[in-house]
């Protein structure tokens, strides 16, 4: 078994097609299939469903791509402690809640100017795909909830307060300046499905308040919601920063009372940091608190 092997089964796991992982492993498809093969006779058990086409990773398969994951990543970080000063290489793997993505986009470019020659790889990822992520070995950072239940065990560095607001449609809806939870009664609700961090935390809000609202309508992701609110279907209560960067045009927001849910870096715990990591921690808590980051 060699590294090579590795790197095969994991560009195999992210196209889920022989022919573009070959591409981008810079081999041919027959080479590619070769050294996969060798690597299930190596291991005694087959890891990959074979039909017509790929069809996806036996059991085995996939507790050795978590394996294989692992491996490579702190392959790839020990070529780069070996190399003290050297120019901060490799590539880092950031997963990102989607309410976060703005301040994100906010700090990515003093990243790209201190690490030019680092690769980024950025997901955006439900509270829960980025726990695994961060277990599996397939994320090196993420940026999300750390109170969530999913989260714990992780480490963390805050980054900043996301307040709740109500939002919607400023042509089909009049809200007021300083609104308070209870005004939710008097609008139909859109909202996220219930097993999204936020409704999870507006669940918990609504309990705390004795409030029981129905939602007129309900969507799996954000943009989903936001063209809910645009076509002024409801009114919805989200991170107050979404109205303007992701929902669409024609929305706004209106703050909500309380102290709001912290934001923040997180790592996996228990595990000795990376001089990639440490970098980009360091960097990352130098930035003014403008730029979403507070240190």
């Amino acid at each position: 078994m060699d590294h090579r092997q590795l790197s095969f089964l994991v560009a195999l796991a992210s196209e889920r097609h022989f022919g573009r992982a070959a591409r981008v492993c810079h081999v041919t498809q027959p080479t590619l299939s070769a050294r996969l093969k060798q690597l299930e006779e190596e291991l005694g058990t087959a890891l990959i469903l074979r039909g017509h086409r790929f069809e996806g990773f036996t059991p085995e398969g996939e507790r050795v791509l978590t394996h294989a994951r692992r491996i490579l990543a702190e392959l790839d970080e020990l070529k780069g402690d070996l190399s003290p000063d050297a120019v901060l290489t490799g590539r880092l793997s950031l997963g990102v809640v989607p309410s976060a993505l703005a301040a994100v986009g906010e700090f990515l470019p003093r990243l790209r100017e201190a690490f030019p020659q680092l690769s980024l790889r950025l997901r955006e990822l439900s509270t829960s795909s980025l726990a695994q992520g961060l277990e599996d070995g397939e994320l090196d950072l993420a940026v999300g909830y750390p109170a969530a239940p999913a989260m714990s065990g992780f480490a963390c560095r805050p980054l900043y307060q996301e307040h709740s607001a109500l939002i919607a449609s400023q042509a089909h809806f009049r809200l007021p300046d300083a609104p308070q939870w209870e005004c939710l009664r008097d609008y139909p609700l859109v909202l996220l499905t219930p097993e999204m961090q936020q409704r999870r935390r507006l669940n918990q809000q609504f309990e705390l308040l004795g409030l029981q609202p129905s939602p007129l309508l309900e969507a799996n992701s954000i943009s989903g919601l936001g063209v809910m609110l645009e076509a002024g279907l409801g009114v919805s209560v989200l991170a107050e920063n979404l109205a303007d960067s992701r929902l669409g045009e024609g929305l706004v927001a209106r703050r909500l009372p309380g102290e709001g849910e912290t934001v923040g870096l997180l790592w996996r715990s228990g595990q000795q940091r990376s001089r990639r990591l440490n970098a980009v921690l360091e960097l990352l808590r130098s930035l003014p608190h403008s730029a979403g980051v507070a240190g």
